[in-house]
C-alpha cells in the first residue's frame, strides 16, 4: 500500500492514490464501485448516493449526502469514466459557491491473486488559500485523504471477500444466502408461512364439522395469512426485484417469481373459499376439497419459497446495495399498517427458538419487544383455538 504522509496542517493535499489486492475479479470489483448508491457501504464519510436520472454510463450524474463529525453536506456529481473492468472516475461539480472540484478513481488490474485496485483522487479546481485553511480547520480529515481512501479499500476488500457477511437466521430455509444484506426478516416470514401451512393442513381434515367457534377462528387466520403473504410479495414485486434487475442481467429469475406469485394468488382466493362455506354451512364434502387446496397450496408455496431462497436471494447479496435493501425496508413499513403488525409480529416469532430470535430481529430492538408485549396474549388465544384439533 502507497506510503502516507502528513501534510501541514494548514493546506489541502492535492491529489494522493492508495492501492491494495482484493480477492475477486476486475468487472465484479467494478460493478460494485460503479453502482455509486453502494458508496456508503464503505465510504467513512458518504452517507447517501443516489442518482440523478436514468443514464449511468459517462455523463450520467449522482449526489452524494456526506457527513463528517457535526458537518454535513451534499455535492453533485458527474461520472468521467466509466470502462467496465479497467476504471471508474467521477467528478463533484462546480456550483454556486462551491468553486473546487476533485476526480475521484478507482482503477482495476489483474494480478496473481485478484485484482489490484488503486484509488486515486486530485483537486482539479483549488479552493483559494483562505478557503483551504478554513476547510482544513474544519474538517482536518481532508487535509489529506488517503488515510480514509485506505479504510474505503479494506472496507471494500471486507465486504466482497465475505468477512462482512452478517449473521443470518437458520430456521430451516433451503437455502442460506451469506453476505451483508441482513435477510433474516425473509427468512423468518418464510419460517411462519411454512408453519402455519404445515398446521393448517393437519387442522382442516381434524376439525369437526359442528366446532363452529374453530372454524371462524381457521377462517380469521386464512385471511390474516393471506394479507401478511401478499404484503410480502407486493415489497418483493415493488422494492426489490426491479431493483435487483436494474444491476444484473437476471431477467429469467425475476420473471419466474413475479409468475409464481401470479399462480399463487388463485390458491390463495380457493382456499378463503373453501374456509367461508365451512363457517356458513359446514359439511364434508367442502372440507375434504378444502383439506386437498391446503394441501396443493402448500405444496406450491413451498416451491417457490425453496426456488427464491436458492436462486433469488443470492441475487439479492451478489447485486443489491445496501441503500437498495433499506429503501425496501422502508417500503415494508409503510405497507403493513399497526393493524397487520398486531398479528404479523407475534406470528412471525411463534417457534423461532430465542437464539434465532436475536438474530432476526437485531435491528427491530425494543419495539419489536413492545409489540410482542402487547399482542401476543390475544394472538396465542386465537391460535390455540384455531388449532384445537390439530395433532
Amino acid at each position: 500500500m502507497t506510503a502516507i504522509s502528513t501534510t501541514p496542517p494548514q493546506a489541502l493535499r492535492q491529489k494522493g492514490s492508495v492501492s491494495r489486492v482484493i480477492a475477486a475479479d476486475p468487472p465484479h470489483l467494478y460493478r460494485w464501485v460503479a453502482d455509486v448508491t453502494r458508496t456508503p457501504e464503505w465510504s467513512p464519510e458518504t452517507r447517501r448516493c443516489t442518482w440523478l436520472g436514468d443514464e449511468r454510463g459517462v455523463g450520467a450524474r449522482f449526489e452524494g449526502l456526506n457527513r463528517s463529525s457535526f458537518w454535513r453536506w451534499t455535492r453533485e456529481c458527474e461520472v468521467v469514466t466509466a470502462d467496465p473492468g479497467r476504471e471508474f472516475a467521477f467528478r463533484t461539480i462546480l456550483a454556486g459557491k462551491t468553486t473546487d472540484s476533485t476526480v475521484w478513481t478507482f482503477r482495476f488490474e489483474p494480478v496473481e491473486g485478484g485484482t489490484l485496485v488503486t484509488h486515486a483522487y486530485e483537486i482539479v479546481h483549488v479552493l483559494t488559500p483562505g478557503r483551504q485553511r478554513t476547510a482544513a480547520l474544519l474538517l482536518p480529515r481532508h487535509r489529506d485523504r488517503r488515510p480514509d481512501m485506505a479504510r474505503s479499500l479494506d472496507r471494500i476488500a471486507d465486504l466482497v471477500e465475505g468477512r462482512a457477511n452478517v449473521r443470518q437466521a437458520r430456521l430451516g430455509q433451503a437455502h442460506t444466502a451469506e453476505g451483508s444484506i441482513p435477510l433474516s426478516n425473509m427468512y423468518v416470514m418464510h419460517h411462519a408461512f411454512r408453519r402455519d401451512l404445515r398446521d393448517l393442513s393437519r387442522a382442516v381434515p381434524a376439525t369437526p364439522l359442528t366446532d363452529h367457534e374453530v372454524w371462524a377462528a381457521l377462517a380469521r387466520r386464512w385471511t390474516a395469512f393471506s394479507t401478511t403473504l401478499h404484503h410480502h410479495h407486493t415489497i418483493e414485486d415493488t422494492s426489490i426485484w426491479p431493483r435487483v434487475l436494474e444491476r444484473a442481467d437476471v431477467a429469467a429469475t425475476m420473471a419466474a417469481m413475479e409468475a409464481e406469485h401470479d399462480l399463487i394468488d388463485p390458491l390463495l382466493e380457493k382456499c378463503a373459499e373453501g374456509f367461508r362455506g365451512m363457517t356458513r354451512i359446514p359439511d364434508a364434502p367442502t372440507r375434504d376439497r378444502l383439506a386437498a387446496d391446503v394441501a396443493r397450496f402448500r405444496e406450491v408455496l413451498d416451491d417457490h419459497l425453496a426456488h427464491e431462497e436458492t436462486e433469488a436471494l443470492p441475487l439479492v447479496q451478489r447485486h443489491l446495495s445496501m441503500a437498495a435493501w433499506l429503501d425496501s425496508e422502508k417500503a415494508a413499513r409503510a405497507e403493513f399498517r399497526f393493524a397487520d403488525l398486531a398479528f404479523a409480529v407475534p406470528w412471525t416469532v411463534l417457534e423461532v427458538p430465542a437464539e434465532q430470535f436475536e438474530a432476526a430481529f437485531t435491528e427491530g430492538g425494543p419495539l419489536i419487544r413492545l409489540v410482542l408485549a402487547l399482542t401476543r396474549r390475544r394472538f396465542m388465544r386465537e391460535h390455540r383455538t384455531a388449532f384445537r384439533w390439530a395433532s
